[in-house]
């Protein structure tokens, strides 16, 4: 499993009534992984525990089974989720100087990369997802896209003079949390600036020392598939940002 494995816990809970599937999971794990697995699926759960669980599974598995799996649905989302034109003008006149390094973590397939590099005097694009990877390449020949994800960002400290994600951490570990907060500090540069674009749960970043931005949300249709699939359109619209 890689780095954004949902805890053990919440899968041996969440599955507690499946056996068979447990097994299966168990089987493809490494011994001590697989045996920890199974320990804890004997564990007793009430049934609230087990949905809670369940939910939070589902939570965090989510978009990384997407980005895997159907990356050319989330390619569609992003592209009718445009950023809010205001929130656009902010970012680009405020914090991306002409020249700059840049370090996007969560880059997608590029949603925000292609605002920031005609400014960027370097720009390295972390993702995760080898689909997305690929269409980014493709669509961005000049970014250095490199496989990484936000705990364990691949990158010197103190490099960037602006670490930016787009619509990709909230509060919550793996996909976000004090862990991804510290590697984008410890990227930025003294006196360069860590960003977040739509972020989950703005209120937790502010009080990690972030400074808040809300703008009205654009218009962005989805059609019949996109909806069925990721619910209704939230297009970014809040900017959050730290002084390093």
């Amino acid at each position: 499993p890689g780095p954004a494995t949902p805890p053990l816990t919440d899968v041996a809970a969440a599955l507690g009534g499946e056996p068979e599937i447990e097994a299966r999971i168990a089987d493809a794990l490494p011994g001590e992984q697989a045996e920890t697995l199974r320990r804890l699926g004997r564990e007793r759960r009430t049934p609230q525990e087990r949905r809670a669980a369940a939910r939070r599974l589902v939570r965090g598995t989510f978009w990384h089974l997407t980005y895997n799996l159907r990356p050319e649905l989330w390619d569609r989302l992003s592209q009718s989720e445009p950023l809010a034109p205001e929130l656009t003008r902010d970012l680009l006149r405020d914090l991306v100087g002409g020249g700059i390094r840049i370090l996007e973590v969560g880059a997608g397939s590029g949603r925000l990369t292609k605002l920031l590099e005609p400014r960027a005097g370097s720009l390295v694009a972390i993702e995760p997802s080898a689909a997305l990877r690929c269409l980014l390449r493709q669509r961005l020949p000049g970014v250095y896209v490199v496989a990484g994800h936000g705990h364990r960002l691949p990158l010197v400290s103190a490099w960037a003079d602006l670490v930016i994600a787009c619509g990709t951490f909230g509060p919550d570990p793996p996909m976000g949390g004090r862990v991804v907060l510290g590697e984008m500090l410890r990227c930025a540069r003294a006196g360069g600036t860590v960003a977040l674009v739509g972020a989950e749960q703005p209120r937790w970043w502010r009080d990690q020392g972030f400074e808040l931005a809300t703008y009205p949300s654009p218009a962005a249709p989805l059609d019949d598939e996109l909806t069925e699939f990721f619910g209704p359109a939230r297009p970014p619209r809040h900017l959050l940002w730290r002084r390093t």
